[in-house]
């Protein structure tokens, strides 16, 4: 049967569906899982109602992704130009920038709810402001803002609850000195001293924002090292990175004990090296997140642990018509995984027969240099059998250079026997979009040798990672000779 055979039966199908009688969908949560979910059911023909306590677009949109990589992309402009020889005596000694950037922050999530709104709206999809929850199979209950209620009756529900930030009971957030990431993105006052505690990626990110506007920072991780599970050789260059800009790391360290002070807060922090006392104006906490489970399962019999959501390959839970996405059921709690499995939950309700594919998901950490990161680590490769490994230092690259991001290099890990790519992770400008284009290749099951014969433009950044696939196998043109092992 041809490509385009297959094609039209797949479009046939798709049609039939739309056609079949209106089946009414609740989707419970409007963030990146839950507002794909509704419009994907809205596509295929249902009647959707979206329900959301707060603002369209849930904590990644209105207080996670969107506004902190708004304030990432400023700071970044600030870096170069702090940095670059042309354009830096433009910067003046009392040049304060951040007031600019908050709003220009707002404006961008403003325009982005807007523009998701719009769109929910063109699909009819049916938006209600308020607390849903669930009354059993098939029915839900909503409480608007004003405390009116009504029962929904639906023939299929997508729970898309997302999560919340973690705390410890003995760092109570007061919105002031102690700071929760929802308070750090609000501040009008870059603060002189911060101490993050938390070297997960949210910390990170937040460490490189405000060290590059200034504030002196600390940051206290409790494992052996920030970003877990991360190829070590990207955090050993990220630290180094860190270190050169003033940002101090104690790792397997914890907070011994925090109290005011006179501007601020008084820290003890027990570390290998001994206790480390500091005075700071603001401890953020990024402690991580977690599955947030206020919804009433009992009535449903769905099956719930601490750790999430428990649904199968299809999103489905074990209540018929019940389906659950996104940081709701753990796992990855990314916002790009959150919107395949609410297009998966969508496509299940409307008889389409979908599972959630094993396929190998691309992260990213928005550091100055960026992250990116796909497929197993250099210490997982070996576990499983011989490998190869090829890297390219940004330093040899036109397009870097001529940039002046020099900063890191891209690795990737090969299969000795079978030439197939097992990881490739990256620590350097574009290093979010590079990932992409990794993702891609690794997921098409492309080989290395493959890879390396396509054609890249230059001046660009993807030569890079077409050097480091051809150094798998020692072969990159732009590295001298010495250079390929070891790098």
């Amino acid at each position: 049967m041809s490509c385009c055979h297959s094609e039209a039966i797949a479009e046939e199908s798709l049609r039939s569906v739309q056609f079949m009688s209106q089946k009414k969908i609740v989707v419970i949560g409007g963030g990146p899982g839950g507002y794909v979910a509704a419009i994907r059911a809205a596509q295929l023909g249902a009647r959707v109602t979206l329900i959301e306590k707060d603002r369209i677009g849930g904590t990644c949109l209105n207080r996670g992704c969107i506004p902190t990589k708004a304030l990432l992309h400023d700071a970044k402009l600030l870096r170069v130009l702090k940095h670059s020889p042309v354009f830096q005596p433009l910067l003046g000694g009392g040049f304060d920038p951040l007031g600019a950037m908050m709003e220009r922050k707002k404006r961008a999530v403003q325009e982005m709810v807007k523009g998701i709104e719009l769109i929910l709206q063109s699909h009819r999809i049916a938006v209600k402001q308020g607390q849903g929850d669930l009354l059993g199979p098939g029915r839900v209950s909503f409480r608007n803002q004003e405390g009116g209620q009504e029962t929904i009756e639906a023939d299929g529900i997508i729970l898309a609850p997302g999560s919340k930030t973690k705390v410890f009971p003995h760092l109570a957030p007061d919105g002031e000195r102690i700071i929760t990431s929802d308070e750090a993105l609000e501040v009008r006052k870059v603060p002189r001293e911060l101490l993050i505690v938390g070297g997960g990626y949210i910390g990170v990110e937040f460490a490189t924002l405000f060290s590059t506007l200034g504030s002196k920072v600390t940051i206290v991780e409790v494992l052996e090292n920030i970003l877990a599970g991360l190829d070590v050789e990207l955090v050993r260059n990220l630290r180094r990175i860190f270190d050169r800009d003033g940002i101090k790391v104690y790792t397997g360290s914890s907070i011994e004990e925090v109290r005011p002070a006179e501007e601020g807060l008084r820290a003890v922090l027990k570390t290998p090296q001994g206790p480390v006392e500091m005075g700071v104006e603001k401890l953020l906490l990024s402690v991580g997140r977690s599955p947030n489970l206020n919804l009433d399962f009992a009535k449903t019999g769905i099956e719930v642990s601490p750790s999430g959501v428990r649904v199968n390959r299809h999103m489905q839970t074990a209540a018929a018509g019940i389906y659950a996405i996104g940081d709701g059921i753990g796992g990855l709690l990314l916002a790009h995984v959150a919107s395949e499995e609410g297009i998966v939950a969508a496509e299940n309700l409307m008889g389409i027969d979908r599972e959630m594919e094993q396929l190998q998901v691309p992260t990213c950490v928005f550091t100055y240099p960026e992250i990116g990161s796909i497929g197993l680590s250099e210490k997982e490769a070996k576990a499983r059998g011989e490998i190869r490994v090829g890297r390219f230092p940004f330093r040899s690259s036109s397009k870097a250079l001529v940039s002046e991001e020099t900063d890191g290099l891209i690795k990737v890990v090969g299969h000795q026997g079978t030439d197939e790519i097992l990881g490739v992770h990256i620590i350097g400008p574009e290093a979010s979009t590079l990932i992409s284009i990794a993702s891609t290749l690794m997921n098409q099951g492309m080989k290395a040798k493959d890879f390396a014969r396509l054609i890249q433009v230059h001046p660009t950044l993807p030569e890079a990672l077409k050097e480091a696939v051809l150094d798998v196998s020692g072969m990159a043109i732009h590295l001298p000779k010495p250079l390929r092992r070891g790098a």
